[in-house]
This record gives C-alpha cells, sequence and structure tokens, in this order.
C-alpha cells in the first residue's frame, strides 16, 4: 500500500497568541507555514518601509530595498515622482538592479538585456526585428509595481495589497508621535552614512517587539555600556506607549542614551530643541526625544540624546533577520554635529555598535535555545503589567491617544504588537 504524504498545516495563530498576548508559543519564532504564512499575510499586505526621500533627491536616484523577501528598487523618475518595482524582470526574472544605490534613467537587465525606464515601461529589447518578428507587444510589458506608495516626514512606504486602507490610516493613532518625532524641525530630517547592513540569525519578530518597547533588557543585557558611562542606569520613570495598530514605543525619563562618557555638541542640540517644545507645549517636553519604538511589522526607530536612527528587520527565513539601518539628522545642523551624532549612532548602533552586540547575541542564542522539539512545546511570557494598563491622556494629562502601562517597565507594548501578528495571521 502506498501513503500519502502527510501535508503541512499551519498552526492557528489563535493557539501561538494566547491570552490577549500575555502568551505567544516558541513555535511562532521557528515554523516553516508560520512564516510562509507570514510572508502573505503580513508582508505582502501592510505598509513596509522603502527609505528616506533624502537618498533620492535627483531624477534618476535609485535605491534597492525589500518587503518580505521580495526585492524591490525605488526610484525618482523625470517628473520627480517617486515609484518602486519588484527587482526582477519580466523575461526570466533576473535583477535588473544589482547595486545598493545610484543614478540612471534606465534600469536593463544583465540577462537578456530587456531594459525599463523608471515608469516600469519596457524601452528596450535586443533583436526585436529579427528573433521577435516584432510581434511581441512591449506596451504591454512592464515591470510589477507596488500597489500603493505614500510618503510621511520623509519616510517612503509601499504596500502589495491595492485594497490597504491609506497610509495615514495604517499609521492611526501613532501620527501624534511620529510628528513628534520627525515633523518638529522645519529643515526635515536627512539620512546621513549611507545603509549599514548585517544578518542576526533570528526570527524578524525578536528585534522587532525589543524595539517596540522592551525596557527590561537594558541593566542586564546592557550592563557593561552602563559601567563605561555610555547611557545612564535606567530608572522606574517614563512612558511606555502603544496603539490598536500595533505600533508602539518606550521613552525613559530625561530621553535614551544618556550617558556621562557620551556627552557631545548634538546632547545640547536636543536640550534646545526640548526647551523651544516646552515654550509652545510643556507638556510634550515629556515626549522629546521621543525614544524607542517599532511601527508594525517591521521598522523601528531610535530617538535619542545622542543620534537617531531607523533600521529595517528584514525577514529572511524563521530564523533569520537581514538588518538595514541608516543614521537620521536635522538637516539645518551644521555639519560638525551631523558628524557628531553619526560617531555616537556607529559607536552605539550599527554592525559594531556596543549596544547592537550585545542584543545581537542575545537574539541569536534564543533561536538556538528555543529550536528544539521539546522547547517549541511551550511559550513566551509577557504577563508583565498585565491589567495595569490606562489611556496616555489620563496618566499624563496631555491630550495623546494610546495606551500605556501603569509601570514604565511593562510588556504591554509587546502583547499589542502580538494581538496585531494575530489579528492579520487570521484574516
Amino acid at each position: 500500500m502506498t501513503s500519502t504524504p502527510e501535508v503541512r498545516q499551519l498552526v492557528s495563530p489563535g493557539s501561538l497568541v494566547r491570552d490577549g498576548g500575555a502568551e505567544v508559543g516558541i513555535s511562532a519564532f521557528h515554523d516553516e507555514a508560520v512564516y510562509r504564512a507570514e510572508l502573505e499575510k503580513i508582508f505582502a499586505r501592510c505598509w513596509l518601509f522603502l527609505g528616506h526621500e533624502s537618498q533620492l533627491r535627483n531624477p534618476g536616484d535609485y535605491v534597492s530595498a525589500r518587503m518580505g523577501e521580495d526585492d524591490v528598487v525605488v526610484a525618482r523618475n523625470s517628473a520627480g515622482q517617486i515609484r518602486a518595482f519588484l527587482n526582477s524582470c519580466r523575461h526570466r526574472g533576473a535583477k535588473i538592479c544589482r547595486a545598493d544605490h545610484g543614478n540612471s534613467q534606465a534600469l536593463r537587465c544583465p540577462y537578456h538585456g530587456w531594459t525599463y525606464d523608471l515608469d516600469g515601461n519596457l524601452i528596450g529589447l535586443p533583436r526585436f526585428k529579427t528573433a521577435y518578428l516584432g510581434e511581441i507587444d512591449r506596451a504591454s510589458i512592464k515591470l510589477v509595481e507596488v500597489a500603493k506608495l505614500d510618503t510621511v516626514h520623509g519616510l517612503i512606504f509601499a504596500t502589495w495589497d491595492p485594497q490597504a486602507p491609506t497610509l495615514a490610516e495604517y499609521l492611526g493613532d501613532f501620527m501624534p508621535y511620529l510628528d513628534l518625532l520627525l515633523g518638529r524641525s522645519e529643515a526635515g530630517f536627512e539620512v546621513i552614512g549611507g545603509v549599514h547592513k548585517w544578518t542576526i540569525e533570528t526570527n524578524w519578530k525578536i528585534p522587532a517587539e525589543n524595539f517596540s518597547g522592551d525596557e527590561y533588557h537594558l541593566s542586564t543585557a546592557h550592563a557593561s555600556s552602563v559601567e563605561v558611562g555610555l547611557r545612564n542606569r535606567v530608572t522606574e520613570y517614563g512612558h511606555t506607549i502603544h496603539v490598536d495598530e500595533g505600533h508602539g514605543f518606550t521613552r525613559e525619563k530625561g530621553g535614551a542614551q544618556q550617558g556621562t562618557a557620551a556627552v557631545t555638541e548634538y546632547t545640547e542640540y536636543v536640550r534646545k530643541m526640548q526647551a523651544r517644545i516646552v515654550q509652545k507645549d510643556p507638556g510634550l517636553a515629556e515626549f522629546v526625544p521621543v525614544g524607542v519604538g517599532t511601527i508594525f511589522p517591521n521598522v523601528s526607530f531610535m530617538d535619542s540624546m545622542r543620534f537617531m536612527t531607523l533600521r529595517v528587520w528584514q525577514p529572511a527565513g524563521p530564523r533569520r533577520v537581514d538588518v538595514n539601518s541608516w543614521c537620521l539628522v536635522d538637516s539645518s545642523l551644521p555639519a560638525e554635529l551631523k558628524n557628531a551624532a553619526m560617531r555616537q549612532y556607529v559607536l552605539s548602533f550599527g554592525p559594531s555598535g556596543m549596544f547592537e552586540q550585545d542584543d545581537g547575541e542575545i537574539w541569536t542564542s534564543i533561536s538556538e535555545a528555543t529550536r528544539g522539539v521539546i522547547a517549541q512545546r511551550h511559550a513566551f511570557d509577557y504577563t508583565m503589567g498585565l491589567g495595569h494598563e490606562v489611556p496616555v491622556k489620563d496618566r499624563t494629562g496631555v491630550a495623546l491617544p494610546g495606551v500605556m502601562g501603569e509601570a514604565f517597565i511593562t510588556e504591554a507594548n509587546q502583547r499589542s504588537f502580538y494581538r496585531r501578528w494575530r489579528q492579520l495571521m487570521e484574516r
């Protein structure tokens, strides 16, 4: 008798995220079927971060990016519009753009020479008359374009889902905090130093949830950086806030990344900025710099007393994440202050940063320690602060949206992140 091969079924998202996010099954971070479903239900449908407008200043400028596991090329066309396409030739699928960034008026496939303009049109086809006998309809063959693209405060987002809500609707109640993060400078912000890239052997959700609001790990994972004065010791005062859309951030008193060994000219710039904000609205002083956060699913930021950084956690399998990281600065700053922020960013974060090394090592160990059959029968615990959450305006007196923990150190944001994950995985 011939046996029928077993078909691997997706584990129910409801069985993985339980009690409102208080428990998350460990197999959610290892299971191949879960990962493939994430690519389809989250990364093929959510708004995803592609880059910053300052990387595309001139017509013809382009950058490579990724949406889930789909490579894309993002370019500013001759009319000044930003467009994004699947980085794959329509003939045999080879990458049409093989550089991280550059400037060009056309994208030429290195395999057979098919060439496209920056609106996705097929404008060049070798041997059109002799090989194709002039019979192929070039006008009907275009690069696959994202369904929607939009920008907010210079950040470029796109989605593959034509039925997706607008970007403003997707960001929802997080918009006031994004305004505080990137809307506080009349000159806007810009990327300096290019894009830093590295790989960590862990699931993409581990770093995304950490940046969403994990103040708990600072005293242990980053103890050495505290001892050498690169940051202050963690207090019990701050705000850890999330909104219904799964976005969240945490901000400690005085601002993240304070430290006796790390005071620079940039720190003084931040203090002057705080003073200007206090004059306009004293309550907002508690929210600038904004701190550390994640916009669901996989773009995170750190707005600190020494630098600002953005990073994307690109999924590359259940146990691997490719990290892209940028340093952002206020465009109005003099060159020396921009350089000071860049130096502090490199010292602390990025592939060689002291804090980054701590996190990467621990996140890798999570995957190693939980990859076995027995480990995956169990769940991670996210009960810290459960049942102790209040509206932001009730605790702070400031008319801002969202919910925060009664205590500064809480896992409320992680629970919100996984509730949103379950909601999207079940749709």
